[in-house]
């Protein structure tokens, strides 16, 4: 293991220092062509701030990735050393990677809709599985029998992909946030990644903290740049990567829920938000303020205060995912009954599925019919026309 670390601390050094330099550049860019977030009623920048920071976040973890590829071919080693893997393109794996990338690029200067985006998408994760990357077979959890996917796989492994690319699109909504949590949730996978001994998806992990942390130079609050949809489905698509050829690949079918566990904030926030906005009649990536952390800002805390609680909150399920993947048994299932129950707990707490369950939230702890908000009692007038 301190020899594989070693071997990546190179691709980790790469990563971190061309996109530190390259965030300039990618503002000037972002500049030039427009891609500008002004602020709105919907936004949480006071102060017109550039994007396209994706730019480089995409161009140090390629340089890293080359670095990667050099290395692999001095040491004799094979770049396609993925576990359990022997047939992965590898240059068609990144053919898919760059699609996302630019499909989230074309989206912060043109704007496309949501439809047209989740499409392009799909083919994203469509490259990427036609690739050699694919979950393949699972191990179930009481048998321990090996079972093939067979036709199964396809999908299997595109809406797997299709999770990661849009918890981390949806989760981007403060200073420093997406950036952040995907370096944790790399941090965690990179625990269970080194046990497999990949070379490859080692130096994955690592060159994506690397990039994220020097992003993180640039983007933390006040931001001077925002990764934008070409950062965020980039690094949707390396982690959904990652998590299916290091971990839910390589185990049983309840490993394949440890990846989520350990990016539980932007899973359970991209739920709630799913589910918020189709039952506002709204597309499911249009921007709105229900987000967990507007609730904490709501709540009275700051930017830099959310965010380090959802750092803690992603850090803290990365440990029990870490946990979860160590154990065997009837132990593994007694740590998941735990954690829901918590994330039960968090989810009444913070109210994140409240127009699902809105008859527990409204008139709570009031006697009476159950008046709609925006309603006095004893009135079929709204509150806001009497004004």
């Amino acid at each position: 293991m301190n020899s594989l670390l070693a071997q990546t601390s190179l691709a980790f050094l790469v990563s971190l220092v061309v996109t530190y330099a390259m965030v300039p550049v990618s503002r000037r860019i972002a500049m030039k062509i427009g891609a500008i977030d002004y602020p709105s009623n919907r936004r949480i920048n006071n102060m017109p701030v550039p994007r396209c920071g994706g730019i480089a976040l995409f161009v140090g973890f390629m340089a890293a990735l080359a670095v990667v590829f050099v290395q692999a071919k001095t040491y004799g080693r094979s770049i396609l050393d993925f576990v359990m893997e022997t047939d992965v393109n590898g240059f068609l794996m990144i053919a898919g990677i760059t699609f996302a990338f630019l499909v989230g690029l074309y989206d912060d200067v043109h704007q496309m809709r949501a439809k047209q985006k989740f499409l392009l998408q799909i083919v994203a994760c469509c490259i990427v599985y036609f690739s050699g990357v694919s979950v393949n077979a699972i191990i179930m959890p009481v048998s321990s029998e090996f079972v093939p996917l067979g036709v199964w796989d396809f999908p299997v492994t595109v809406i797997y992909l299709l999770v990661f690319l849009n918890i981390t699109n949806l989760i981007d909504g403060l200073d420093g946030l997406a950036a952040g949590l995907v370096a944790i949730v790399s941090s965690c996978l990179l625990v269970l990644v080194l046990s497999s001994g990949s070379y490859t998806l080692s130096a994955m992990c690592v060159a994506l903290i690397g990039s994220c942390l020097a992003f993180l130079r640039f983007n933390s609050y006040p931001a001077s740049v925002f990764m934008g949809d070409s950062g965020s489905l980039f690094l949707g698509m390396i982690v959904g990567i990652v998590s299916i050829m290091g971990v839910a690949r390589t185990q049983s079918l309840v490993m394949m829920v440890v990846p989520l566990v350990m990016a539980g904030v932007p899973v359970l926030d991209t739920t709630s938000a799913i589910i918020r906005r189709k039952r506002q009649h709204k597309h499911i990536d249009e921007p709105d303020l229900g987000h967990i952390h507007h609730r904490l800002i709501d709540a009275g805390l700051g930017q830099r205060k959310a965010v380090l609680i959802l750092y803690a909150c992603t850090a803290a399920l990365g440990i029990i995912g870490i946990v979860v993947g160590m154990l065997s048994g009837i132990e593994r299932y007694i740590v998941l009954l735990v954690l829901l129950g918590v994330v039960f707990v968090i989810i009444w707490k913070f109210g994140l599925f409240k127009p699902v369950l809105q008859h527990f939230y409204v008139n709570r702890g009031q006697r009476g019919p159950r008046v709609p908000p925006g309603y006095e009692r004893g009135s079929q007038i709204p509150t806001d026309e009497k004004k």
